[in-house]
């Protein structure tokens, strides 16, 4: 049939060879299967995961070696969380229980708005990147992002800051995103890709209060939760605030403001 009988002899499966395959590269060893679905062999051959890319992981990336991160400097620590309850641990299939509705006022405050950063970027002069875990978080996730979103970057006197805008998507939870056959918009449906969105946040909201201990004891850092409007209506959930500053090399020094929703005693 006009396949090189050497390739044959030396044990290639004549089916990939004669589906247009390079026999060389699978007499090297590289699984023909990936090659057959289209996988460049020779990011394969440059000891590359195979599976990584047919992920849809952009190969020029697996070569790259991040840099050494030394661990994060803590500035300041704000607000008061509640105490993590164990029994929840053993929640199961038969040990079930219902999920509650606990009103708690919530706080999604971008990083341009918050007090504390403000003053941060006045007190540590060499911090010129600004974000908050949730901003940081979606940008790490990009890759394998479905929905629209978007954020904005604003740079002044040399200092950077990314901030979310007002009254959108951004801080609700998706739900199937990456899926194969993801919610798909039907105008009210209850099913449609906002209405699961504003389930799954407000179960998430409810969850992360109901695990916690009921006794009113908490446990309290230094400052108050900057957040909180004397004039505000209703109890604050149990969230603390801590703004912690990396190094990352190449003169970036990157401050962020990490969210806590509970706290948990150690065996020690």
């Amino acid at each position: 049939s006009g396949i090189n009988a050497e390739y044959i002899s030396s044990g290639i499966n004549a089916e990939y060879i004669s589906s247009g395959i390079n026999a060389e590269y699978i007499s090297s060893g590289i699984n023909a299967e990936y090659i057959s679905s289209g996988i460049n062999a020779e990011y394969i051959s440059s000891g590359i995961n195979a599976e990584y890319i047919s992920s849809g992981i952009n190969a020029e990336y697996m070569g790259l070696s991040l840099p050494t991160v030394n661990e994060p400097t803590d500035l300041l620590q704000c607000g008061g969380l509640e105490y993590y309850d164990k029994i929840f641990d053993r929640v199961n299939v038969k040990n079930e229980r219902p999920l509650q509705r606990i009103d708690r006022i919530f706080h999604t405050v971008t990083t341009t708005d918050d007090p504390v950063i403000r003053k941060l970027v006045k007190t540590e002069t060499t911090a010129n990147v600004f974000v908050t875990d949730a901003i940081l978080a979606t940008l790490m996730c990009a890759s394998r992002s479905a929905y629209s979103w978007d954020i904005v970057v604003q740079k002044i006197g040399g200092k950077v800051f990314l901030d979310k805008r007002d009254n959108t998507e951004f801080d609700l939870l998706t739900v199937s995103e990456t899926s194969a056959e993801p919610p798909q918009e039907e105008g009210s449906n209850l099913n449609s890709p906002r209405n699961l969105a504003l389930e799954a946040t407000f179960v998430n909201h409810n969850f992360s209060q109901q695990v916690l201990k009921s006794d009113g004891e908490k446990y309290k850092f230094d400052m108050d939760n900057p957040f909180v409007d004397a004039d505000e209506e209703g109890e604050v959930a149990s969230v603390a605030y801590r703004y912690r500053r990396w190094n990352l090399g190449n003169d970036l020094v990157l401050i962020c403001r990490c969210e806590l929703d509970a706290v948990q005693m150690g065996s020690n």
